[in-house]
């Protein structure tokens, strides 16, 4: 079993991967479960939506690379949480980008493995 830690390392390379299947194994099947983007639109609340979205996501992206410019993971029994700051460089449908990703997270340990309850992410405002 994999520490939270190095589960929630786990999520941001199958991001990178673009592994839809990992990434919705990692999500609580849960009413409680809360997932927040960066687009006015972009939220998933319950179990539902986790596997469409998911699979949306990988799909609109191409040339995925994440740089973590920090992370930090707190472990706290069967409750973890996690702050990170990135730069993500990829092609999200067709368009090259690049920006500073802020996300954090909670995950509950169920039956010994790590599952993502929360997530939120927002991208970050550069210095002017």
């Amino acid at each position: 079993m994999p520490n939270a830690h190095d589960a929630v390392k786990a999520y941001f390379d199958a991001l990178v991967a673009r592994d839809a299947e990992t990434l919705i194994a990692m999500m609580l099947p849960a009413a409680h479960y809360v997932k927040i983007g960066t687009d006015a639109d972009e939220i998933v609340e319950g179990e539902e939506g986790i596997a469409a979205y998911y699979r949306n996501h990988v799909a609109s992206t191409e040339d995925f690379s994440i740089t973590f410019i920090n992370l930090d993971v707190q472990e706290r029994g069967n409750v973890t949480w996690f702050y990170t700051c990135q730069v993500w460089k990829l092609k999200w449908q067709g368009a090259a980008e690049e920006f500073v990703m802020r996300m954090t997270g909670v995950l509950e340990k169920i039956d010994e493995s790590w599952k993502f309850a929360q997530i939120h992410a927002s991208i970050g405002v550069p210095a002017s």
